[in-house]
C-alpha cells in the first residue's frame, strides 16, 4: 500500500491501495499538505481476478477497508484494473459494491461522499484519469452517490458529467 497525496488549490487527493500505472501520475503529483483529504482515490488490481467469484471475493476484501474514512471525504474514487472491465456483470457487480459503500459511509457520518468506481484496463492513459480525479477534486458530492464508468465514458465526459448522465 503506498499514499502520497496531491494539492490542487484546496483539494488534497489520498492515493491509495494496489499500485495501478494508470494512477502514476496522479500519484507523482506529491504535494506536502497539511489540509486533510478531500478525494480517496483506490487502486485495485483486479488483473488476477480470472473468475466472477474471484472478481466478488476481491472486492469484499476492499470493502472491509473502506469502513472508516475521514469526515473530510467529498468523493472517494475506486479505480479497478480488471480485463472484462466492459463485461455488463461486472459493471453491475461494481455497482451494487459502490453503492453498498456509499450507504455504509452515509450511515456512519451521516452525509454524503460519492463512489465513483472506475473500471480500467493496461491501455488506460494515466494522464487523463489524473486530469478527471482533479476536476471531480474541486466538485461538491453530486447527484449520483454510487457510478460505475468504464474508460470509454469519460474520455470525452468528465467524471461529474458522466455520473449526470447515468442519473438522467
Amino acid at each position: 500500500m503506498r499514499m502520497t497525496h496531491h494539492r490542487s488549490s484546496r483539494h488534497v487527493v489520498e492515493v491509495t491501495g494496489d499500485p495501478l500505472q494508470c494512477l502514476s501520475a496522479t500519484a507523482e503529483a506529491k504535494s506536502s499538505a497539511s489540509l486533510p483529504p478531500s478525494v480517496s482515490v483506490i487502486g485495485i488490481d483486479g488483473t488476477s481476478a480470472h473468475t466472477r467469484a474471484g472478481l466478488a471475493a476481491l472486492l469484499r476484501r476492499h470493502k472491509r477497508n473502506m469502513s472508516t474514512v475521514p469526515a473530510s471525504l467529498s468523493h472517494v474514487i475506486v479505480v479497478i484494473d480488471h480485463p472484462h472491465c466492459t463485461d455488463a456483470w461486472t459493471t453491475s457487480k461494481v455497482h451494487r459494491w459502490a453503492m453498498s459503500i456509499h450507504r455504509r459511509i452515509q450511515r456512519a457520518r451521516g452525509i454524503d461522499t460519492d463512489v465513483t468506481a472506475l473500471l480500467v484496463n493496461r491501455d488506460v492513459d494515466p494522464h487523463l484519469i489524473c486530469e478527471r480525479i482533479q476536476e471531480l477534486a474541486g466538485r461538491p458530492p453530486g447527484v449520483n452517490p454510487a457510478a460505475v464508468h468504464t474508460m470509454h465514458d469519460i474520455r470525452a465526459h468528465t467524471i461529474a458529467q458522466a455520473s449526470a448522465n447515468d442519473f438522467i
